[in-house]
Formats: structure tokens, sequence, C-alpha cells
């Protein structure tokens, strides 16, 4: 072989042609670029980036100073096509359908902002979906590699939703639920009967002793009929008889609150307290018990679920049942964390606690 000659093997390997950016009609800037700007091989550029050992410090910097100036961005998504991680979940957020994101529990957005800080604090980034209509559900997050797995949050009114991402589930993707109308995904929950209980305890202990429960569709909606049962056990144990107000699952969660409280006010003898399965069914209660002239609390004291932050402010402010949105957002991050390792996915209960406030 003549000296100088290379084999084929040996052959640098050459640019690609410029790649032309339909936005501003300009060339991308390229690894190649950075590599003939830094004086080194587009491989020491890619192992220089990904802050490998076998690139010294020097040549590091070198290759981090051309990229500066150059404005070089990494292509990401093929990064992500190389690795084993994307290092992103996706947080689905299942609604009813047509209704306005605005009017969604507020709860959901406290969950959210929870789920996101604890996957930012395991150096995770948040794929965040709201989800309605069939026509556009979606679960294939982890086969565009866009994440490794799904956190799906929401109503238990939107069956079709809840029907979808089930069937993912069964089909390998990695889920983990959150507001659930069953049992048959790996879910995160709070520990609703627990709440009812101590709902119950409070005002048992405020000298009340006809306490209705409010929970519209509570058959269909498995956190209602958790803290309809936590209700019923904390009476029985006491002695008490139920009362159920719930009435048909018609409309947003304040309008079934109010609706109850027509039963109420034609009940002999009349309820002395009621017990909401949600913030918003017991804003929708105190509405009405206020139009019909009922004092709170002292004809009626009333305590709702959630923890929501506008409770504080309203007239008066309720007495509720707080879900610990931060150790929710861990725990579900946690789950499914564990889940993308390779371990099975396994439900878990938060703790909840009560917050009196002047509505009791």
């Amino acid at each position: 072989m003549a000296r100088g000659m290379v084999t084929a093997g040996q052959m640098p390997r050459s640019a690609p042609p410029p790649e032309i950016d339909p936005a501003t009609g300009r060339a991308i800037v390229t690894s190649f670029d950075v590599a003939a700007a830094a004086g080194v091989s587009q491989s020491t550029v890619s192992r220089a980036l990904r802050n490998l050992d076998s690139v010294s410090a020097e040549t590091r910097e070198r290759v981090l100073e051309a990229a500066a100036q150059l404005g070089y961005l990494p292509d990401l998504r093929a990064a992500r096509l190389r690795q084993a991680t994307t290092g992103c979940i996706a947080l689905v957020l299942i609604v009813p359908a047509g209704l306005d994101r605005a009017a969604l529990n507020p709860f959901y957005y406290d969950l959210v902002a929870a789920i996101e800080a604890a996957a930012a604090a395991g150096g995770r980034r948040i794929l965040l979906s709201f989800q309605d209509e069939e026509a556009g559900f979606d679960a294939e997050f982890e086969q565009r590699r866009e994440a490794d797995g799904m956190i799906v949050v929401g109503s238990a009114t939107n069956t079709a939703g809840w029907a979808h991402f089930t069937r993912a589930a069964a089909q390998g993707r990695r889920v983990v639920a959150w507001g659930s109308p069953h049992d048959e995904l790996p879910t995160v929950r709070a520990d609703n009967r627990d709440g009812a209980r101590q709902a119950v305890e409070h005002l048992f202990a405020r000298g009340r002793r006809r306490i209705a429960f409010v929970g519209p569709g509570w058959e269909r909606h498995a956190a209602y009929a958790e803290r309809r049962e936590g209700y019923l056990a904390a009476l029985a144990e006491r002695g008490l008889e139920p009362i159920d107000l719930s009435g048909a699952s018609v409309g947003e969660r304040e309008e079934q609150g109010a609706a109850a409280i027509a039963g109420l006010i034609d009940m002999l003898p009349r309820a002395d307290a009621l017990f909401a399965a949600s913030d918003l069914v017991a804003l929708g209660a105190l509405r009405a018990l206020r139009a019909s002239g009922l004092r709170v609390p002292d004809d009626v004291a009333v305590v709702g679920f959630d923890g929501i932050q506008g409770v504080r402010h309203c007239d008066p402010a309720l007495t509720t049942v707080a879900q610990n949105a931060p150790a929710a957002g861990r725990a579900l991050v946690e789950a499914l964390l564990r889940n993308i390792a390779g371990a099975p996915a396994a439900s878990a209960r938060v703790p909840v606690a009560l917050v009196v406030r002047a509505s009791t």
C-alpha cells in the first residue's frame, strides 16, 4: 500500500449536505459544523456533548465553545432514539366530554403541578395532554418515543376515556392512574374511607346526629363510593342512621350540590349536617342553603372533600377533608418509575387530613 493511502474503513466521515431550516431559509448548524470549528471529529463532538470520560477536559471545552458560538442545538429526538429512555413522562388529563377546562375540579390542577414537581426532582420532564373526545384519545407516547410511560388523571365520568387507557395498559403500555372509576389499572388514591371517618367524627363531636351524605353518581365513581362507605361505617359505629341526599348526577358538581338541598328542606326532621363527596358539591350546597334561609353552621354544618384552594374564601369558609397533592404527585411518579424500571406497577393510598373552618 502506498504511503499516505487509507483503506475504506479509515476514511474520515464527511459532512452531509447542509439542511435548510424552512422557517428561516438558513442552513441548520450540525455537529459536523461544530467539529470543523473545534478541529475535531464529529464522533468527538458527540462524545463531548454527552460528557463521556473518553474526551479530555480541554477538548470538551473547545467543543462546547464552538457549539455556543455557532448556536448549535443537539437533536434531542435523535438522542432519545439512541438511548433506552426518553427522560419524559406523559401526563394525560381526562376531562368530561364538552366541559370547559376551566370548569374542571381545581384539585386536578394542583395534582398536575405536584406531578411535574415530583418528576423534575427525579430528572424527568412532563408531556401534558388534555383528552376528552373518543376520536382524540391517544396512548401511544411510548411507541412514538415521546415518553417512557403515562400517568393518567381525571374525571371518572369520562368512561370512554378510562376504557381506552385500560385497554392500552392491557396491551403493555405503562400506565399509573389517579381518579380511575375502577381498579383494573394500577391506581394511586386518597384514603377516601378514612377521610369520611374523620368528617363524621368531627360532625359528631360538634353535636350533629342527623348527618346526610351528598355524592351524586357515587355508584359510578370509585372515590365517591369509598367516601360513602367510610361515611356509612362511621355512622354505624355510633348507632346513627344514614341519610342519602345524593340524587341524580346531572349538570356540574356545584349544580348537583345545590339540587340536593331541595331534599333536605323537605325533610322532617331535617338533617343537621352534610358530608359532601367533593368541595364543588359542598360549594353548591352552601349556596342553596344560604338562598333557602338556612344558616351554616347553626342550622346545617357542612364538610367537603378535596381541599381545593378556593374553599378558604367562600362564605362561610368550608371545612374539608384535604387531599395531599404533593404526596399524591410523588406516589404517582414513583409508581410509574418503578414500572419503567421493570417492577410491577402497584396501587397506593395517600393520607388525608381534616381542615376545620367556619362551616362546622
